[in-house]
């Protein structure tokens, strides 16, 4: 069975992510031969009764042919306040993610800033966006010429902003770094979004320090880390800094390939974290262990930069290390799921319910608040990701320095934490879960 923590047990695939998600497919519902609105509706109220969760807070003598729509009943079905996470995608769109990483977009990753407009964090090289001139640190105030505070006040961002296939138009007002506003129009395409990004390698005073971009947790990921973790074994690598901002999670595997590129083959079988179903099928509970991993780099201390964007199984690996290796985490309190989801299918479309909770070797998994920061930084828009002097990398190099947080970098400028778009209902699944469109 594959595990996801993504922002999704049983029949199939198992995932930690999250809002920010997280997937397994545990295959066909219920009465699957019925695709109207009302026949998916019966599938999905089915599963939850028996695999979600939390199935007990379920509400009573729900008639699914009343609701118009799969995501109206599934909102209706959420236990309250816990799941953000639950959701509904196409099953085309959810292979060809977790497969190669690929989405129909325009490659712009974003946050909302403290006046509910786009604060550009990334933008994917040779995607529209990237083309079209947008850089990180950017801002996108409109969208076809709506305001975006008038979209996200009439919850019509993720509408405006998505695009199901290649070929769609969207206009961007657009304000740079440098202040100068432009409308620019981006045609979707596929993009591309690789696992590992940006390695570097720094040689900082006594230390030669591993530095990657991790944006997901997919099936192409296991051999790109591979390549990362022998780069940084021929180049002396003695700390690794990990900078998980905008990652949402993914495939359980992945992140056990990753413990044990971090931790060494000593830990080989040994227990990594648990997995539990609910009272309907413990038969599923399984003990996640540490794999054998061909060119380990044995570390006993090991950086992550997180931000309200890092979920799911970004949040697993950090988690499942703390018993056994020195984690420090720079930058912000992670999103706050230490839950994951199977996948079952319905017609042409796929329901990822929560069906487990997980923990590590010592038995914690409450942060539903998310973890915290050991060493608070900002996510520095002004400067490129991976650059030394970025608020977030330069706190963690300073910490390995000196093995002490370092004061609080300033960032220039930075995205406010207000209103951060991971907190919402996943409403786009995998793609709200990376943070772009």
């Amino acid at each position: 069975m594959m595990h996801r923590l993504w922002a999704a047990p049983a029949v199939g695939l198992l995932s930690l992510l999250c809002a920010c998600g997280g997937t397994s497919s545990q295959g066909s519902a219920p009465s699957a031969s019925d695709c109207s609105v009302a026949g998916e509706n019966a599938q999905i109220l089915s599963v939850m009764q028996s695999w979600y969760y939390w199935y007990q807070t379920l509400p009573g003598n729900v008639n699914p042919a009343n609701y118009a729509s799969t995501n109206a009943l599934l909102d209706a079905l959420r236990q309250q306040p816990l799941d953000r996470f639950s959701y509904i995608t196409t099953q085309a769109a959810n292979q060809s993610f977790y497969g190669a990483g690929q989405y129909v977009g325009y490659g712009l990753g974003f946050a909302l800033s403290a006046s509910n407009n786009l604060s550009v964090n990334q933008v994917f090289p040779g995607s529209p966006a990237d083309q079209a001139g947008l850089t990180r640190g950017g801002t996108v105030t409109a969208v076809n010429g709506v305001p975006v505070p008038t979209l996200v006040a009439n919850n019509q961002l993720d509408s405006a902003l998505g695009a199901d296939t290649p070929g769609v138009n969207k206009t961007f007002t657009y304000t740079s770094l440098q202040s100068q506003t432009s409308t620019v129009t981006l045609t979707s395409t596929v993009i591309t979004q690789p696992s590992v990004g940006q390695v570097n390698v720094f040689d900082d005073g006594r230390e030669r320090v591993g530095y990657f971009l991790f944006n997901n947790f997919i099936d192409t990921t296991n051999s790109e880390l591979d390549q990362a973790f022998a780069q940084f074994a021929s180049q002396g690598v003695t700390h690794v800094v990990i900078d998980e901002r905008y990652n949402g999670g993914g495939e359980v595997s992945v992140a056990q390939h990753l413990a044990s590129l971090i931790a060494g083959n000593s830990y080989a079988g040994k227990s990594l974290a648990t997995l539990t179903y609910n009272d309907k099928h413990t038969s599923q509970n399984e003990t996640i262990t540490f794999p054998t991993i061909a060119s380990p780099l044995n570390l006993t201390q090991v950086f992550f930069i997180t931000t309200e964007s890092s979920a799911s199984a970004s949040e697993f690996i950090i988690n499942a290390l703390k018993p056994f290796i020195d984690v420090v985490t720079v930058g912000a309190a992670t999103f706050g799921k230490p839950v994951g989801e199977d996948g079952f299918n319905l017609c042409t479309d796929v329901l990822y319910p929560i069906t487990f909770k997980i923990e590590n070797v010592s038995g914690y998994g409450d942060y539903f608040n998310g973890l915290p920061a050991t060493c608070p930084a900002a996510d520095d828009l002004g400067h490129a990701l991976g650059d030394r002097d970025e608020a977030s990398l330069a706190a963690a190099l300073s910490y390995i320095r000196t093995q002490s947080c370092p004061p609080q970098a300033a960032a220039r400028p930075s995205a406010s934490r207000a209103t951060p778009s991971s907190r919402r209902v996943a409403r786009g699944g995998w793609r709200q879960l990376i943070n772009a469109y």
